[in-house]
């Protein structure tokens, strides 16, 4: 992600229907499938501006990691101390240290096969990995160049890497899918008439 989209991002991360209905989702999926509801220790993998820091603490401690100075910074802004720079595809922690991890819109930006192998690395035994990732390489904008993406996915694809890594998929599906005629809609419209000064701001739909 481009470093002036981290100020963007703290702004808007309270407030902001996208960024409130994933921790939503995620929120629900650690509560049905964590076996503790509380005394987890839970890892946020590139943790951005750290309010998914915040929201996840309810399940027990919680860190982050991210490789951006920017996002580091926001986070303590926000209080959170226990946060570090570091590489997701060889982080520091050692081996099964989580009950719980959660890479939400990172694997497009990295390495995943490396970056899931060090994941699954530092989970415990039946620990929990929750992954969102952007879908479908046909719907690629100028969006996804400013965020650093290299790649989208499909269900089936995300299937078989997190499978050739050991992971056992307990659900997996495509959400904001109401939205995909909307977001092609808007994205075209925006190549048309912002070719020079492309809207890269988090309040318009990705």
């Amino acid at each position: 992600m481009q470093k002036y989209l981290y100020q963007d991002l703290y702004d808007l991360e309270d407030t902001y229907w996208w960024h409130k209905t994933k921790r939503n989702l995620v929120s629900y999926f650690l509560n049905q499938n964590l076996k503790n509801k509380k005394g987890n220790k839970l890892l946020d993998v590139k943790c951005g501006t750290g309010k998914n820091l915040g929201i996840f603490s309810k399940f027990g401690d919680v860190c982050g990691v991210d490789s951006s100075p920017e996002a580091i910074a926001f986070c303590k802004e926000r209080g959170f101390k226990n946060v570090t720079l570091g590489n997701i595809e060889k982080m520091h922690f050692k081996q099964n240290s989580f009950d719980a991890v959660t890479a939400l819109d990172v694997l497009e930006h990295v390495n995943d096969d490396l970056a899931l192998k060090e994941i699954n690395k530092v989970l415990r035994s039946n620990g929990i990995l929750v992954v969102t990732v952007p879908a479908f390489g046909w719907i690629w904008s100028k969006w996804d160049e400013v965020l650093l993406h290299k790649r989208r996915y499909t269900l089936k694809i995300l299937s078989n890497i997190l499978k050739a890594n050991e992971f056992k998929i307990i659900r997996i599906s495509y959400y904001y899918s109401f939205l995909l005629l909307p977001i092609l809609v808007i994205r075209n419209i925006k190549n048309i008439f912002y070719k020079d000064n492309y809207p890269f701001r988090f309040q318009i739909i990705k």
